[in-house]
């Protein structure tokens, strides 16, 4: 018999939006999407968007003939656990490889505060340099 987890169970921890949170500054502060500098709250909507399978259309056109597209669909707070971790990867995975997304710019050098989500001692990284 497969039991079903408690609702509590699956929804999205402190500790992990802590953690995505930060994985977000980090790309805001050093990745330029396209072009397009992105704050961490834009980050962190995008990714959350690509793995929750928002939906986008036309933005409203406020007069200057450029309404752009627009991510439909919640918050990253809808995020469950899964999907978090889903997000999470993906954020690291878009600044340790920011060629893979045809982005021109280095990866992102993780803060210490990522780096110690990761399981690293960022102390110990910083010594060994």
């Amino acid at each position: 018999m497969n039991a079903q987890p408690a609702a509590w169970e699956s929804m999205l921890t402190d500790e992990q939006r802590r953690f995505f949170n930060a994985i977000c500054g980090d790309l805001a502060a050093q990745i330029e999407w396209h072009g397009n500098r992105l704050t961490k709250d834009d980050w962190r909507h995008m990714i959350s968007g690509t793995v929750l399978r928002w939906r986008t259309m036309p933005g409203i056109d406020l007069g200057d003939g450029r309404p752009g597209i627009v991510m439909l669909g919640g918050s990253s707070l809808n995020l469950r656990k899964a999907e978090c971790a889903e997000a999470i990867t993906m954020a690291l995975q878009i600044g340790d490889h920011p060629d893979e997304q045809r982005l021109s710019c280095p990866p992102v050098r993780w803060s210490d505060t990522v780096l110690r989500g990761l399981g690293f001692n960022a102390d110990d990284l910083r010594c060994a340099a």
